[in-house]
């Protein structure tokens, strides 16, 4: 801490060695940081403890450390270094002061220009200092300042770092019995037994810390782990409900003694850091059984590790837990209990395809019934299913697989996922002589998946022959029942569904955000679905070649609930909010509103309601072109809409 006499810094003019000699007590006097009462009373006590003034200031609390040397900053015309800031610093310019001189002299150097080294110091004031660190170093010292705690931390994180790794692993998570098994392959449990780096690691906090990464996320109920090398540090993400969410960010040197051990652990090559990996590990504990999905992937800043957590609780859940309402669920039933014809479930990635699958085979899972899927990889693994396990480096693929399917006397057949013509021609074959065949697509809507497999080369008379049903879905995050209180969205969310807050037709919820949700105001996500079924009309219209959006007005005739009206039922019935929707529902023709005089759900593109014939959007009476809701006068015609 500086001396009550400030002494002249090394450069300075005899202008500022004036600023220089004066006392520290009339520095912060000035400063507006002490008043004259309270100096008195420090000096008394600096009188009796015989400390500096400035330890007897800071131990009476009148001033901060921050303040004390940002004051002195101010007044010496030395910059001030806040280094609780996450200031970057290499291994480089650390090492040039060895972990003894910067605990003597309490300092640490931040940067080094030319043969100049900026050292941040908690007593810049001390030229003694100064001289033992340039000939220490050989470099010339600059001088900067910054509070002793802030120095401490810095020298600890950087010369003691397992002492840092121990303390955020203990703020991560409790303790909780977990026993990590992985595919290990004789060739690397041998090789690694000869280099013995990593498992001599075993018992050290860095290897702990990836155990409690995987332990934090788990009791999140988080769905993926990304582990991000960034320049200054590494960063722990965790995606819970669809979104990412901060973890810790660890320091950089962490990063590949992190990867390694989840490389050991899901039994991929360690040596190998050029290439992507993937690989997979299972996970035991008290109450769970977790399988664990491993992909790592050469970036800039180094690797990056993504771990996929596959909560075996999934796969048991039942279509009405998945979210679909009673209509839609009866419907998919009907599909699942044919004797033949193909179900396709449609949607991006990340909406919860593979799980509609998983429950579609719980319902049609019995003793007189043989299921055999065909997965890239096997995600879940469903007892009494014949479950095969695609692997491409062997020969194993799509078309392979399922031609020997065809052979084991299939009642149902679960392919992963349609990526070629081959694949998708089986598939249709299998459909058409006396197979039920569950499959996913990613196409955005119902009627897209007809023409997509058209566009994979499948003859529009063998779609209409062999498809029996086509689910399109998107995954929304429910509101928090904890914190759910009800609200008025704002106008421009409301007029995207072309909706005006003066008349709401329901009433409208969110999450004001609590512990049991982190603060997001969401818990848990659900499903908004779009059924569509091959019915006669449907089919003339595929073997005719019809464009998507004819099938899909076809489709509404008959009937279907799109995924706009699915998602405004959600909205009504307080189950999430209108932000979560227009994320997961992108197309305008996707969208609905709410017919205000008849409360019907319609198009976004119609006008008028073809229920009622009543205007959805507000009219000028007598030119009868669309208006704002908050115009006064029509801009066409002069009339005044107020009237």
């Amino acid at each position: 801490m500086a001396d009550t006499n400030v002494e002249p810094i090394r450069g300075q003019s005899e202008k500022d060695n004036f600023v220089s000699r004066r006392k520290l007590g009339e520095l912060l006097i000035e400063s507006g940081l002490l008043t004259t009462e309270k100096l008195q009373d420090a000096l008394e006590t600096q009188k009796s403890t015989g400390k500096r003034l400035g330890e007897v200031l800071i131990h009476m609390k009148i001033i901060s450390e921050e303040e004390m040397s940002f004051a002195l900053a101010m007044q010496l015309k030395i910059p001030f270094i806040d280094l609780a800031e996450e200031h970057a610093v290499t291994y480089e310019i650390m090492d040039t002061i060895p972990e003894e001189v910067c605990m003597k002299f309490m300092c640490i150097p931040v940067g080094i220009n030319n043969n100049i080294l900026d050292v941040a110091m908690a007593d810049p004031l001390n030229l003694n200092i100064m001289k033992d660190l340039q000939f220490i170093t050989g470099y010339n010292i600059q001088p900067a300042i910054s509070t002793r705690s802030q120095i401490f931390d810095k020298i600890q994180k950087h010369f003691h770092p397992e002492r840092t790794i121990t303390q955020v692993a203990g703020e991560l998570a409790e303790e909780v019995g977990m026993e990590f098994m992985s595919e290990e392959s004789e060739e690397q449990r041998i090789e690694e037994e000869e280099e013995g780096s990593i498992e001599a690691l075993k018992d050290s906090p860095f290897i702990k810390m990836v155990d409690l990464i995987i332990r934090n996320a788990i009791k999140q109920g988080a769905s993926d782990i990304h582990i991000e090398a960034q320049e200054n540090q590494v960063r722990v993400r965790n995606r819970i409900d669809g979104v990412l969410h901060d973890s810790i960010k660890l320091p950089k040197w962490t990063q590949p003694i992190i990867i390694s051990r989840i490389k050991v652990l899901s039994g991929l090559n360690i040596a190998e850091r050029r290439l992507p990996q993937d690989g997979r590990i299972k996970v035991k504990a008290k109450n769970m059984s977790i399988d664990l999905r491993v992909s790592t992937l050469p970036t800039y800043y180094g690797e990056k590790a993504v771990i996929r957590i596959l909560n075996k609780e999934i796969a048991s859940l039942s279509l009405e837990q998945l979210g679909f309402s009673r209509k839609s669920m009866t419907m998919i039933l009907n599909f699942v209990h044919r004797p033949q014809g193909m179900v396709l479930i449609t949607g991006p990635t990340g909406s919860g395809k593979t799980s509609t699958l998983y429950a579609c085979l719980q319902e049609a899972k019995s003793d007189e019934v043989n299921i055999i899927t065909v997965e890239d990889p096997v995600e879940f693994e469903l007892p009494g299913v014949n479950q095969v396990q695609i692997n491409e480096k062997v020969g194993l693929t799509f078309p392979f697989v399922l031609r020997s399917i065809l052979r084991q006397d299939p009642n149902v057949i679960m392919v992963g996922e349609i990526r070629d013509e081959e694949t998708a021609e089986i598939a249709v074959q299998a459909s058409m002589t006396g197979h039920l065949v569950l499959s996913t697509l990613h196409t955005n809507d119902a009627p897209s998946a007809v023409t997509r497999l058209v566009d994979i080369g499948i003859p529009p008379y063998m779609i209409a022959n062999s498809v029996i049903g086509v689910v399109a879905q998107r995954l929304v995050r429910t509101i928090c029942p904890d914190c759910k209180e009800e609200y008025i969205p704002s106008r421009d969310s409301l007029a995207r569904l072309n909706l005006d807050q003066d008349e709401l037709p329901f009433k409208f919820y969110r999450g004001a955000g609590c512990s049991s949700c982190n603060n997001s105001g969401f818990k848990g996500r659900t499903v908004i679905e779009e059924i569509m079924i091959m019915g006669p009309k449907i089919r003339e219209l595929i073997q005719a070649s019809a464009t998507a959006d004819t099938i899909r007005e076809a489709a509404m005739a008959m009937g279907m609930n799109t995924l706009g009206m699915s998602s405004i039922k959600k909205i009504e019935m307080g189950i999430t909010t209108i932000e979560e929707v227009l994320k997961a529902v992108h197309e305008k023709e996707e969208l609905t509103t709410i017919c205000p005089h008849c409360g019907k759900n319609v198009s976004l593109d119609f006008r008028d309601c073809p229920y009622c014939n009543k205007p959805l959007v507000p009219i000028c009476s007598k030119c009868n072109r669309i208006v704002q809701p908050d115009w006064v006068v029509c801009p066409y015609c002069r009339n005044n809409l107020k009237s």
